[in-house]
């Protein structure tokens, strides 16, 4: 029988992994009496959430079984051994017993991905609806696990080949070829994305705290990801990996339009005129939106490098979309929409005042004082004050998309080179490789 088991909030600022603990249940299914019949599902929820995890990540795991809820027993009892509860994860388990989705799971997901969730109504539904559940801690993740089921190729998704690091080597600087990242980048571009950051000259696809991940590589198809992560150059012997069905790079939590007024901590995007465009502290950029006839405040951060470089050419007139997620009051600001993307519909004439030129000869007069006219400095010719001339200029932004630099990408984001190659609801079957264990180092040292 086939069922699918959603976790979600195991780890902590400590450390530990949500997907670490789905890549450890996979690799014991033989163990467990059972089989992963479809790739793993990583499933990112709406960013802005306060009590997020560290990636607001969850996991679901499709399981073939003839015994489900011995299965289930022996998925929580790893579970338990590999939360960090004591450093404050609240886990949540939960069982759909078929993979036909219950109608209030697809609502969920939604909401999960754009706005805050009460634990309590999801408790509710998932009781009355007789689904199986685990919790740890206060069972937040109760919620990110009921939404990851929701979840699956039918929705636009990528591939995420997640390699993890052996315990002792957690804390400890990885240890690959920063190249190796640059050459598989060049190699595999469109098929990839977000592998290094060629303004700063770093690779992208290693984290930096003292979690198991030891690196990830993303991208369009399972055997794409699989083969880029063959080209990288390490020295450090790994646990092993495992590649995702994911929602990554899809936008999927900014499809929804803000509500008005602002509600703090959702996600989604709102659109109207540029009111007012004016730069702040520290390079920031500060947007006034006249939206659905009202006002709503936007910042354009300055670590968003290309969004908020481009956001500094917008002028008031521009018709543009703002998508990103708000973030609550504070004592300087009100609501405001933090800036993940701007796409940018019509561009407002852009006007500077200008001399006017000298009837004789052309050449551009010269103001002689206030109120005083102007005076060609060739000929003496002059004209009464007033008569200076409105200028268009053109303009340096075009319409078009604009996000930011991709080291300031979310999980969630969307980047320019997966416009127009969106998934189609292709579905893969399980490739060779697609889960290793106890990988050595000459194995991952590939020759490029």
């Amino acid at each position: 029988m086939k069922c699918l088991v959603g976790i979600d909030d195991t780890d902590s600022q400590s450390g530990f992994c949500t997907t670490h603990l789905a890549f450890k249940i996979a690799s014991q299914s033989s163990g467990g009496g059972f089989q992963v019949f479809a790739y793993p599902r990583l499933v990112r929820l709406n960013p802005n959430i306060p009590f997020k995890t560290r990636g607001n990540a969850a996991v679901c795991l499709p399981l073939e079984t003839e015994d489900v809820m011995g299965t289930f027993r022996f998925v929580c009892s790893i579970v338990e051994r590999l939360s960090d509860v004591k450093n404050g994860a609240n886990t949540g388990v939960v069982l759909l017993q078929s993979p036909h989705k219950l109608p209030f799971l697809t609502s969920l997901y939604h909401a999960a991905l754009s706005g805050v969730v009460s634990k309590e109504r999801v408790v509710r539904l998932l009781r009355d609806g007789g689904v199986p559940t685990h919790r740890l801690g206060n069972g937040m993740g109760l919620v990110g696990a009921a939404a990851s089921l929701a979840f699956d190729e039918s929705y636009d998704h990528t591939y995420e080949l997640i390699a993890y690091r052996r315990g002792d080597s957690w804390g400890t600087p990885r240890r690959f070829e920063p190249t190796s990242v640059r050459v598989m980048d060049q190699r595999t571009s469109p098929d990839t994305f977000n592998n290094y950051d060629y303004h700063k000259d770093r690779p992208l696809v290693a984290p930096h705290g003292p979690d198991p991940v030891f690196l990830g590589v993303r991208g369009s198809a399972p055997g794409t990801v699989l083969r880029a992560f063959q080209m990288l150059r390490h020295d450090e012997e790994l646990e092993g990996h495992m590649i995702y069905l994911t929602n990554q790079g899809t936008d999927a939590h900014l499809q929804q339009e803000l509500e008005l007024p602002l509600k703090a901590y959702s996600s989604g995007w709102a659109e109207g005129e540029i009111v007012s465009a004016r730069p702040g502290p520290g390079g920031h950029q500060y947007l006034k939106l006249a939206c659905r006839g009202k006002e709503v405040d936007c910042a354009v951060y300055e670590p968003t490098g290309d969004l908020n470089r481009s956001a500094r050419l917008l002028i008031p007139g521009d018709g543009v979309r703002i998508m990103g997620g708000v973030r609550r009051p504070s004592a300087r600001h009100g609501k405001l929409v933090n800036v993940e993307s701007i796409e940018v519909f019509s561009l407002a004439r852009q006007k500077k005042m200008s001399n006017p030129l000298c009837q004789n000869c052309g050449l551009r007069l010269k103001s002689e004082g206030r109120a005083k006219g102007f005076e060609c400095q060739r000929c003496g010719w002059k004209a009464r004050e007033g008569a200076k001339k409105s200028q268009c200029i053109p303009r340096k932004l075009r319409s078009g998309f604009y996000l930011s630099s991709p080291r300031a990408h979310r999980h969630l984001t969307k980047p320019l080179i997966r416009y127009g190659r969106e998934a189609g609801g292709e579905v893969y079957s399980l490739i060779d490789g697609w889960l290793r264990t106890s990988i050595s180092v000459p194995e991952l040292a590939r020759s490029l």
